[in-house]
């Protein structure tokens, strides 16, 4: 198949090679999908829970920053 029109491929089948860098990570027992902002500030993207009390609850609503403290474990 042949698309005619008059913008260039490349303007329309642009594919951005910048992929999003989430990370997902425990709160009060809940999994969320956050993107990082800073070394120690995220951003709830998703709630990743079979729980339904979980959606409920407001600090964990996508787009709300979260602050933490990184802590390593072994």
């Amino acid at each position: 198949m042949i698309i005619y029109m008059p913008w260039p491929a490349q303007d329309i089948f642009n594919q951005d090679n910048e992929q999003y860098k989430y990370q997902e990570i425990e709160v009060q027992g809940t999994k969320l999908l956050v993107e990082p902002i800073a070394m120690d500030q995220c951003r709830v993207v998703r709630v990743l829970s079979t729980d339904p009390q979980d959606y409920l609850k407001t600090e964990f609503q996508p787009g709300n920053e979260l602050t933490f403290t990184p802590v390593l474990k072994s």
